[in-house]
């Protein structure tokens, strides 16, 4: 009997408990379905159809214009009394950099002048017998021409190339003098010295290494399908030139451009001069981003840099608030915008909400609340 109590008991324990949980679940769905869900918000700027201009970005080292190694012309000892040119010391055009030890050319110098007073002393001879047989014959057989070898001739011509070689040998052996002498070909800085004095050189030895930083020249790679963007204006054209934290150091001009395509890279060569805005802002060896200017593109858009997704897509917000989206392929990037060529579905728009910060969950048609950039900041 007790047993049918507490069994009857706990089934009721149990329909009541039932009961509160159901009018729980009731009360919990009518909370759920009666408020809107809010619309996802999403960043949009504003971005206008028509014609874009801008700045193709390559970078490049800046390279002097004249750089030589200096290498000895004849062998010889350092002179102890060799000009301290040091590595990194400014030089001026015509500074001695180096002396060779000057007594075996001086020797060969007098032996060729030497020769040279006998070669013309002989030529002397030569010509007065020449001229004696000429007298000779004359009076023998007067009016007829007397054969060469008659009137000593080729001993004269002999004697006039004689002369030349001896004075050519006196031309090299000044020169090779000379050549003792080393000295700076231009304006510049020596940036390698590889003797000492006491030191014997030999023929071709690389002496010295010297730049002119006074001039400078760069030389940028382009694309094919860059290179068709860029404005052909060559000699009005003038070329930013910034460093690596985007700050304008000088401009460049354009020397030479198109005339090959590199043979590895398949790229077309610009050759520029750089001018720094300062003195010494910009040094040979710097590497610098150089901004081409781009001629107008119709027809295209300039968005921000994020708004472009790593698959290539650009989604934008349509009038009716929904999420649309096309392929673009970037023409070209500037200061942290790139510009794509608007597709032709949109042609009749004259503007679009880009939508800046793209997500991987959006998907084509939902709805969103569009919210301006700057509104966001």
């Amino acid at each position: 009997m007790r047993k049918g109590i507490w069994i009857a008991l706990a089934f009721m324990a149990l329909l009541a408990v039932a009961g509160v949980l159901s009018e729980l679940e009731d009360t919990a769905d009518v909370k759920l379905t009666s408020a809107p869900q809010p619309l996802p918000p999403v960043t949009v700027v504003d971005a206008e159809i028509g014609t874009h201009t801008g700045a193709v970005t390559v970078f490049a080292e800046v390279a002097p214009r004249w750089q030589v190694d200096l290498r000895s012309r004849i062998s010889g000892v350092v002179s102890n009394q060799t000009p301290p040119a040091l590595a990194g010391s400014r030089v001026s055009k015509g500074d001695v950099l180096l002396q060779l030890e000057d007594a075996p050319y001086l020797a060969n110098v007098a032996d060729a002048r030497s020769a040279y007073e006998s070669s013309k002393l002989d030529l002397r001879k030569a010509q007065n017998k020449h001229r004696i047989a000429m007298k000779d014959w004359t009076a023998a057989k007067p009016g007829e021409t007397p054969p060469e070898m008659a009137v000593h001739l080729p001993q004269v011509h002999v004697a006039e190339r004689a002369l030349k070689a001896t004075e050519a040998r006196v031309a090299a052996s000044e020169y090779d003098l000379r050549s003792t002498t080393l000295r700076a070909p231009f304006d510049g800085i020596v940036t390698r010295r590889n003797v000492s004095p006491g030191a014997t050189v030999h023929e071709g030895d690389v002496l010295f290494q010297i730049l002119d930083d006074s001039l400078l020249d760069t030389q940028a790679s382009v694309s094919p399908q860059e290179w068709a963007l860029l404005s052909k204006d060559w000699p009005d054209l003038t070329v930013g030139v910034f460093d690596e934290r985007g700050v304008k150091i000088g401009t460049a001009g354009v020397r030479e451009s198109g005339g090959f395509l590199d043979p590895q890279s398949r790229k077309y060569q610009l050759f520029l001069e750089v001018k720094p805005l300062e003195e010494g802002r910009i040094l040979p060896g710097a590497f610098v981003e150089l901004h081409l200017p781009v001629r107008p593109i119709g027809n295209t858009l300039r968005i921000p840099e994020s708004a472009l997704t790593q698959n290539g897509f650009v989604w934008h917000v349509d009038r009716g608030n929904r999420l649309q989206r096309f392929a673009a392929q970037p023409l070209f990037r500037d200061t942290g915008d790139v510009v794509v060529a608007a597709p032709e579905e949109l042609a009749q728009e004259t503007g679009l909400r880009i939508v800046a910060f793209p997500m991987s969950a959006f998907l084509p048609g939902r709805k969103v609340a569009p919210m301006d950039l700057e509104q966001g900041k």
